[in-house]
This record gives structure tokens, sequence and C-alpha cells, in this order.
């Protein structure tokens, strides 16, 4: 089996309410085909400059691998590695997972075996998600109770609000309270402050969010704080949990090192692909820390059926306009695996073709 062609297109995907402004977020698809006719997907949300980049380096990067095997996932990941690494932590971690995520793809479908089957097949029906998609800062009281409720009766059991924006600590807790207060107290909620606070505020909103049984406060301070996050983990009772700003899996190891997370975060775009979150989720299960998936539901599903230890998806819906059939929760409000070869996804041809970024 040989790559012999490729295609990279840009798709501005509406979105369902505004996100930081944005009414629509661009993805960027890589199509990967073989001689045997199998075509494997990858794919990233990548908004500003970086998106035509991101679409320039996967043309020409696909470019030099035509007639490589698809199988050979690790030649794959070093040739993608040597050509990008110039380019730092970022652009070239992000042209790894695509390609990853694609040569997964075409491995699973060339074995008629869904990638969760290939990567040990942990879970086969259901794995635990929360919902992710709603409840920004940008959300006022009324909007939290509102939407709260309504993810409930969606039938999610688990749930992440934001916090981190509001000027005193009274109103962040507020916000605590009004969420807990929307969903009763058999729903698990969590928080994230996308990095917001320091260390004696994160210590100060942890006790408020400690008194609304909220599971998790997710990056409180500076990722980079690995000595901080170690303080946080130690003074509080509330579950510390971050990583999902780390490019590669090396980081990964300093944060255990130092016991610096309660539940360790990973993004398959961010560390390089599919291989490389299996290697930082080694890392923590070498410390017993358990692991938790950051956005990209479509990927992080295989992640959570496939290897063990996994807590809990992020049901972030971005991406889910983009395919035939887009990924729901059972009955249970657990997130479905797809049971088809390879990803399991199938590109909507009418909607790539309506959104489509001509540049």
């Amino acid at each position: 089996m040989k790559i012999t062609s490729h295609e990279v297109i840009r798709v501005d995907l509406p979105l369902e309410r505004t996100f930081m402004g944005r009414n629509t977020f661009p993805h960027t698809i890589l199509r990967l085909r073989t001689d045997d006719g199998i075509e494997g997907l990858g794919w990233a949300f990548v908004g500003g400059p970086m998106g035509p980049a991101l679409a320039k380096a996967l043309d020409l990067m696909a470019e030099q691998l035509h007639g490589e095997n698809p199988l050979m996932r690790e030649r794959i990941d070093r040739l993608v590695d040597a050509a990008t690494s110039g380019s730092g932590p970022g652009l070239s971690h992000y042209v790894r997972a695509v390609f990853n995520f694609a040569v997964w793809d075409i491995t699973g479908k060339a074995m008629g075996q869904p990638v969760w089957q290939l990567l040990g097949g942990a879970h086969a029906q259901s794995v635990t998600t929360y919902a992710s998609g709603w409840l920004w800062r940008d959300y006022d009281l009324a909007d939290l109770e509102k939407t709260g409720g309504e993810l409930v009766e969606r039938g999610f059991t688990s749930m992440k609000f934001r916090c981190g924006a509001e000027p005193r600590m009274s109103d962040e807790a507020e916000r605590a309270r009004v969420m807990r207060a929307a969903v009763g107290d058999d729903i698990t909620i969590m928080v994230d402050i996308n990095q917001g606070w320091d260390i004696p505020r994160a210590m100060e909103g942890a006790r408020h969010f400690e008194a609304q049984n909220v599971y998790w406060l997710e990056d409180p301070i500076n990722y980079l704080d690995v000595q901080g996050y170690s303080q946080l983990v130690n003074a509080t009772d509330i579950s510390i949990t971050h990583g999902e700003y780390n490019y590669g899996y090396e980081p990964f190891g300093p944060i255990v090192d130092n016991r610096a997370a309660d539940i360790v975060m990973i993004d398959a775009h961010h560390v390089g692909g599919i291989d490389a979150w299996k290697r930082a989720a080694d890392i923590a299960a070498g410390a017993f820390r358990p692991v938790v998936t950051h956005l990209s539901p479509e990927i992080a599903v295989h992640l959570a059926a496939g290897i063990t230890g996994v807590k809990t998806v992020e049901f972030m819906p971005w991406s889910f306009g983009l395919w035939e059939e887009p990924m729901d929760i059972n009955a249970e409000g657990e997130l479905i695996v797809p049971q088809e070869p390879g990803l399991g996804v199938k590109l909507n041809e009418d909607v790539v073709k309506a959104h489509l970024i001509n540049e």
C-alpha cells in the first residue's frame, strides 16, 4: 500500500452560538489517498493566520509522502517531524497530528476495524463524556441557569462551565452556585479558568468551588508554572486538572514528576496525534494519574474506548457539522463509540461545498 494522492481543503463552519466574537470556525482537512482506493481523513480547527499556514504545510508535506506506506506510522511521523521541526512547537505538532489521524484512519479501513479496536478495545459501546460546547464566560447567570438545565434535559450527566473573567471572587463564586442549583446535586460539574488567575486567586477560588462540589478546577494559572500547580495540588481539595496547552508528550514528564496535577488533560492535536497522545497517557499512568481528553471528540472517543484509564471525553461539537453523522450521547449520557472501520467519520460533501474557503 502506498500514498498516491492528497487534497487539503479549508471549511468555515457556522457556530450554534457566537464564540469569542466569532460566528464561524475554520477547519483544515487533509484527504490522504492510497493506491488501494482508501481515503484517510485528518483535520484541525485553527483560526487566524495559522489556518492558511497549516493548509500550506500539509499540502507540501503530503507531496513528500507520496509513495510512502501509510501503515508505517512511526516512519511517517519521523518524516513529518524532520520536515517541520524548524517551525517550533505549535504548527509542527498540528501537522504531525493531522497526518497521524489520517494514517490511523487508513489503517483501520484497511484492516476493517475501528481505531479504538486497534488501540486495544477497552470499551465497545460507549464512554463517559461531559458537555463542554456551552456555558462560556460570556454567559450571564440567567444563561448559565437556562443552558445548564437544558443540558440535563438533553441527557448529559456531566458538564463544564467557565470562570476567570469576573473582577470579584464573589461573582465567580455566584456562577458556581447558580450552576449547582440549575443542574442539581447528582450532576457532575467542572470549571475551566484558561490560565486567568495567579496562585492566591486560585487558592481563594478553589474554596468557593469546593463548597459547590465542583469536581475539577482546570487551568487556573499559567501552564508553564509546574511548581505553582504542585502547590495548588497540595493545598486544595478540588482536583487540579491541566495539560492541554502542552505541545508534544515530553512536558508531561515534569508534571507527573512534580505531582503537579491530580488529573492530566491531553490534547491530541497539541501533542502530535494519537501515538503521541498514548505516550503522554503512559507517562501519566506511570505516576498513577488519570487522564482526560481535550477537544476533538471524534478522535478522543477512540482513545477512551481503546485505552484503559481515560476518565472522560470532552463533548465539544465544533466539528460535528463536517460529518454525515454527528456524534451523540446515549440514554445514559455516554458518548456512543463508532463501529465503522477507521475513525468512523465521513465528510458531508454538501456542507463542505457550501462552506468551502476559496483562497
